[in-house]
């Protein structure tokens, strides 16, 4: 039985080069939720944070119109249909800000999955006239993050010993579409 109403579905995903950013369904977020695996999902998706990333859409009640815009995505890619991560939101804007997540599973990463997702979702939230600052968390000990975010353009603004916070504005983004 879903824990989530059947009439609320995902609109079309955002496009890349390599992937495409889906909403997820209902029946998507069912399946993390409860932990069930799916036939279109990689061997390896989903991760810990996938399931943590779904039950947070459903409790922030990232269903509704607000999805569309900053709902949580799965990440498909076109040459297999798989799905093989996941990016989205922690929520809607508060005053111009909204937080970024994002996870590929270790079968796919290295291979710049990351980085198109997140310059593509960027372009499309900044687009928003709600969103003037994307933000974005990671430890100090996790480089490839790091990396993924300072070439997505995102500039290092805050440093403590457990946290390190990105951001991206408006006015940083990159001029190239993914």
């Amino acid at each position: 039985m879903s824990t989530i109403p059947e009439d609320l579905t995902a609109s079309t995903g955002i496009p890349t080069q390599r992937l495409s950013l889906d909403l997820m369904t209902v029946a998507e977020v069912d399946a993390l939720i409860i932990q069930t695996r799916r036939p279109d999902w990689a061997e390896d998706f989903p991760q810990p944070t996938d399931y943590d990333a779904a039950r947070q859409f459903f409790e922030a009640g990232l269903l509704g119109p607000a999805a569309e815009t900053f709902g949580t995505r799965l990440l498909r890619e076109h040459s297999t249909s798989l799905v093989v991560g996941t990016i989205g939101f922690e929520g809607v804007p508060d005053e111009g800000t909204v937080e970024v997540t994002y996870n590929v599973v270790p079968s796919c990463q290295g291979q710049g999955y990351a980085t198109e997702a997140l310059l593509a979702l960027a372009h499309f939230a900044l687009a928003s006239p709600e969103v003037e600052t994307i933000i974005a968390y990671t430890e100090p000990g996790n480089d490839a993050s790091q990396s993924l975010l300072l070439s997505a353009g995102f500039m290092p603004e805050q440093e403590n010993e457990l946290t390190l916070k990105f951001t991206l504005r408006r006015d940083q983004l990159p001029d190239a579409t993914p």
